[in-house]
């Protein structure tokens, strides 16, 4: 039977939990929010990092699904995770010894072996909270409020502790967080295989466990609308820091955390009563408008800056309003996309299922997003210098973009309440 809504998630499970998401997102934080901007300054090329930045998504795609097999029937996903983590302290640990702008394929070669260890994780957290806490819609929210805090906790480490904002010295915060992270996944509650036993198919390790799904015309929809707006989505983590940069700002890896500051009251007060009352569909479709409004935003204060303003005052407050609207941008696409795949598929392919939004949101349109916008169309339109009035065209692409997705998905998804997975947990 499934457990009742009103059940309570123990304190020292949600403690324990919250732990977890802090410390993994404290690595994550520590290195993809300030490389761009260290990359830009150290006088890397657009390619190059587009290529860095397309390191996770590359990392997306090709590991969730074994990952998910084995957390599925062979491992406990903790010890799994224990284990990717403590590779991935090793790979990005390594990685500053290669930074070299001139030859950048080795540099490059280390973030994509620690993101092929980390990435996986995003599924695996995920799996171990939904499995354990008592009614995931209410509480996993509110755990995931601590991945946040520790997004925040890294950027404000990088600016005003240690002074990283355009230093690679910001990987080696992410290898100790990355090694701490490891051990502690060895004490997480045991997450064991829930189909232990059952063979391995060719088709499981492509995760084709998930395909009979697609069948569900609301799920396909939902599946491959997450994919193409999260095709816009890498400018925000890739050139912000350098446009900001460029503007005069000092401490860009600090300010972006004011994006992070926005998900806490929108993960623990405002997703939760949102999702009930108004379902999927709406919370998709006001989390994509606030994309639509904060990269409009920032093409309005490059426009300002090419006519003569400079970054303070009313500018710096208009690209603030653009951070923040981070909390309804990022926690109403994804969040609601990990719960919606976890009532939506069977337990024992749910790894899969997770990793495979995994591969189409963080891995296949990320890394268009990291090739195409931050790599292709950032040298086409600003080539090695950006003027502002350029940056502003740069900014409008992604508005366009994002306009078409949002009306082809508020006028094809129909939400159907029957579709609903119920399994114990």
């Amino acid at each position: 039977m499934a457990l009742s809504s009103t059940a309570r998630s123990p304190i020292p499970l949600f403690a324990t939990l919250s732990v977890m998401m802090f410390v993994l997102f404290y690595t994550w934080g520590s290195w993809f929010a300030g490389l761009g901007r260290f990359m830009f300054d150290a006088g890397f090329s657009a390619k190059a990092i587009g290529n860095a930045y397309s390191c996770t998504p590359v990392a997306a795609i090709v590991t969730p699904f074994f990952i998910g097999v084995f957390a599925d029937r062979f491992m406990n996903a903790e010890k799994v995770q224990g284990i990717l983590m403590l590779l991935a302290a090793g790979f990005i640990a390594a990685a500053p010894s290669f930074a070299d702008p001139d030859k950048p394929g080795i540099f490059i070669g280390l973030l994509l072996a620690h993101s092929l260890c980390f990435m996986p994780t995003l599924g695996l957290s995920n799996t171990i909270c939904l499995k354990h806490l008592a009614d995931a819609e209410r509480d996993y929210p509110r755990v995931r409020i601590f991945a946040t805090l520790g997004w925040i906790a890294a950027g404000l480490v990088i600016s005003f502790v240690f002074r990283f904002d355009t230093s690679v010295n910001q990987c080696y915060v992410a290898a100790v967080a990355s090694l701490v992270v490891g051990v502690y996944s060895f004490f997480l509650p045991a997450t064991p295989p829930p189909a232990r036993g059952e063979k391995v198919s060719f088709g499981d390790l492509l995760g084709l466990g998930t395909l009979p799904y697609f069948k569900k015309f609301s799920f396909a929809v939902f599946m491959f609308a997450s994919l193409l707006v999260c095709c816009a989505f890498m400018p925000y983590w890739v050139n912000l820091g350098a446009f900001l940069g460029q503007g005069g700002m000092d401490k860009t890896t600090a300010f972006l955390t004011w994006g992070q500051v926005a998900e806490l009251p929108v993960l623990f007060f405002i997703l939760p009563v949102f999702l009930k009352k108004f379902g999927i569909k709406w919370t998709m479709i006001v989390g994509i408008a606030c994309w639509i409004l904060r990269y409009f935003v920032f093409a309005a204060a490059a426009g300002s800056l090419a006519d003569g303003a400079v970054l303070q005052g009313s500018i710096t407050w208009l690209v603030l309003f653009g951070v923040l609207l981070h909390g309804f941008s990022y926690d109403f696409v994804f969040v609601s996309g990990y719960l919606y795949v976890d009532r939506h598929v069977d337990e024992k392919v749910r790894a899969q299922a997770q990793g495979l939004l995994t591969v189409f949101t963080q891995g296949i349109a990320f890394l268009i997003s990291s090739q195409v916008l931050c790599g292709y169309y950032a040298t086409k339109i600003m080539g090695d210098e950006a003027s502002f009035a350029e940056w502003k065209q740069f900014w409008m692409l992604p508005v366009a973009y994002l306009i078409v997705i949002l009306i082809l998905f508020a006028l094809m998804f129909r939400e159907k309440k029957a579709e609903v997975v119920s399994s114990d947990r």
